[in-house]
This record gives C-alpha cells, sequence and structure tokens, in this order.
C-alpha cells in the first residue's frame, strides 16, 4: 500500500511543458539544485544558470528564466502540419505527412545537437563558465540569494525577479547559509562573510585552509565544513557588539600573553637546472652562514623539467599529490648540511610542477 501511495503521488512536472514530444530547453539540462520558498509556496529549480519556478499547490509552471532575468519562453516552437504544407509540399498531398515527419524528425535531432552543445557549455567545456549557480538559499524576509563562480551574489524576489548584486569577494562562491537576519557566504578561498538581509558586509575572515563547501546550524554555533575534511563552529552572534569589547580588553593586555623576538631569516633561492650539488657547493652555500639563522626558507628551480614530467607533476597536484625522487634527493642533501636533527629541524616541504619550497628552524 505504501508503494502504490508513492506512485500515485509522483508528479512528472516535465509532462506539463511538453509539446509534441517535445520539451523546454531547461528540461533537457541537468538539474542543480531545489529550493522550497515556503514563504512564497513555490519551489525553484536551477540548472547551472537558468531557473524555473513552479506553484508549490498547484504543481503549475509559472515562469522559466535565466540568470540574467530574462524571461524565456516556456513553449516549444513547433511546425504545425498546415505549416508544412504551405512551405514545404508542392501540390503533391499524398506526401504531405511523409514530408511532416522527415522534417519534424530533423528539427528534433537538430534541437538535441544544441541543447547538448548548451549543456556542455553550461558545465564549463568551453565560453564563459563564471555565471553558475553554486548555491541557493531562501531568506527569512522572503528573498532568494544565489552564489556565482565569479563570487556575485544575487537577490531575487519570490517572484523570480532580479533585485540587487553584490561582488564583495574575487573568488568563487561554494556555499550559502541564513540563520535569522543573516547570511553566511562561504567561498573557494577559505574565507567566510556574514551579510545583512539587505547585503551590507557585517564580517568576514578566513575560515579554514581549503574551501569552504557547507553550513550547518546547531546549539548556538555555525559549524563550517572544508574541503580537507574540517569542521569548524562559530557564535552564531558574530560578529557582534561583543566582539568589540573583547578585541579592546585583549589589545589592553596584550603584554601579558605575547613575546617579542628578534630572529634572523636566511632566504635562499637557486636555479639548479635539473643537476644535482655536490657536498662542498652545498656547505658553501648553507652550511658557513647558518650559524646564528633561526630560519631558513629554501627555493629551488628547475629540479626536474620536460613536457612529461610537468604533465603528471601537474595532474599529481590536482588530486594533492607531490614529490619526486630528485626533489627527495635535494630534501637528504640540504638535511645533511645543516646537520638535520640537531641544529635544525624540518618544519614543511613542497615540491610543485617547476618549484621546490622548503622551510627549516632551528632547534631550540
Amino acid at each position: 500500500m505504501a508503494s502504490l501511495l508513492v506512485e500515485r503521488s509522483y508528479i512528472d512536472l516535465r509532462s506539463q511543458v511538453t509539446h509534441n514530444g517535445t520539451c523546454c530547453n531547461f528540461f533537457t539540462s541537468d538539474v542543480k539544485y531545489m529550493l522550497s520558498d515556503h514563504v512564497g509556496a513555490k519551489v525553484w529549480i536551477t540548472s547551472y544558470q537558468s531557473f524555473t519556478l513552479w506553484d508549490a499547490r498547484t504543481k503549475e509552471l509559472l515562469k522559466v528564466f535565466n540568470i540574467d532575468g530574462q524571461v524565456e519562453n516556456m513553449s516549444v516552437d513547433s511546425w504545425t502540419e498546415d505549416d508544412v504544407k504551405m512551405e514545404f509540399v508542392s501540390g503533391l498531398k499524398e506526401k504531405t505527412q511523409n514530408s511532416f515527419n522527415f522534417f519534424q524528425r530533423s528539427r528534433n535531432v537538430i534541437l538535441g545537437v544544441v541543447d547538448d552543445v548548451r549543456r556542455a557549455a553550461a558545465k564549463g567545456s568551453f565560453g564563459d563558465d563564471n555565471n553558475r549557480i553554486e548555491a541557493l538559499i531562501a531568506t527569512s524576509d522572503g528573498m532568494i540569494w544565489i552564489g556565482c563562480a565569479n563570487g556575485l551574489l544575487v537577490q531575487w524576489d519570490g517572484n523570480g525577479n532580479r533585485l540587487r548584486e553584490f561582488h564583495s569577494h574575487a573568488f568563487a562562491v561554494q556555499s550559502l547559509c541564513t540563520i535569522g537576519s543573516r547570511i553566511w557566504v562561504g567561498y573557494i578561498s577559505s574565507t567566510v562573510q556574514v551579510l545583512s538581509l539587505g547585503g551590507d558586509l557585517l564580517g568576514q575572515w578566513i575560515a579554514h585552509k581549503s574551501p569552504v563547501l557547507d553550513f550547518v546550524v546547531g546549539a548556538g554555533y555555525i559549524f563550517t565544513l572544508a574541503n580537507h575534511g574540517g569542521i569548524r563552529g562559530w557564535s552564531i552572534s558574530s560578529p557582534g557588539p561583543l566582539d568589540n569589547i573583547f578585541h579592546a580588553e585583549l589589545a589592553e593586555k596584550e603584554f601579558l600573553y605575547t613575546r617579542l623576538e628578534n630572529v634572523k631569516i636566511l632566504a635562499g633561492t637557486w636555479n639548479v637546472g635539473q643537476g644535482r650539488a655536490t657536498p662542498d657547493s652545498l656547505v658553501s652555500w648553507l652550511g658557513s652562514v647558518a650559524a646564528d639563522i633561526a630560519i631558513i626558507v629554501i627555493g629551488l628551480q628547475e629540479v626536474e623539467m620536460g613536457a612529461g614530467f610537468l604533465a603528471v607533476s601537474t595532474a599529481k597536484e590536482t588530486m594533492g599529490l607531490e614529490g619526486s625522487s630528485a626533489g627527495q634527493w635535494w630534501l637528504d642533501m640540504i638535511g645533511k648540511t645543516l646537520d638535520e636533527g640537531s641544529t635544525f629541524s624540518r618544519i614543511g616541504s613542497r615540491q610543485l610542477a617547476i618549484m621546490f619550497e622548503e622551510l627549516r628552524e632551528a632547534e631550540q
């Protein structure tokens, strides 16, 4: 009985705008988000750069429009048999139906190709993909907000009319969340912004070391999820008046919890040209000047070169992998030169496609 009720509740919204077996271009695109507007009793469905707006009660399609707010035709223009007769049939009545079927099939094939091209373009295969929709929320005042790949925030009313746009950060929006009279925005740059419902920027900070993928609200906090899996909680009331009070108090007592020290930092770079240095050359380069140095920063160029290596390194960087046998050789040799473990400790290193970086700190 339960499965029967589920089947009866199923509604194919696409069938409501289908004409002669062909549907509106939007419905051949991938659906990216769905949103229920409880204030206006509407359902928003978005693809990468288009919207459809439905009546939540009657399931009626109300509007089809693009990200610029331009309304698109909800019906599909279809050739009628009379039109085909007038244009393509020259007095041969017995061939009318066959001609109509031929041209209708040809037209459907062409429309299908056009739709495929549009979908590929929307996914970023070519063309300008900066306006694609990355996040969608409904706020308590009945407004709809979207975040785009170019960092743009766009405000819409409940009827699908584009009202205003805001651009307070240059990087792509990854997530949106609303609580009360505030909007939280997570960016690919690891930044979190808090805005008022009017779009005023209330505060921003670096929340993680990787893109902010999602928000969730609970127990007086907003938790952020980062791309590397990290989760952090932030007070719902921040930023607020108490933050300024805390900041002033901490600033006055800064001398109690801070300590100033003068340190010497040595920064050295070397274009090694895919070669390997001798121990004596490394000693003359680093060993002779490292005695009274606290921090050493080393950058090597062209540790490995070649189109094949660059392609593989770029792919490895994309997957979070790095390093090579040549890079490890340089790590080991620099470690021996600086007496690693006794005099200096390696804090970190990273090998990019054409750059090798290393940071070492003197043992205390």
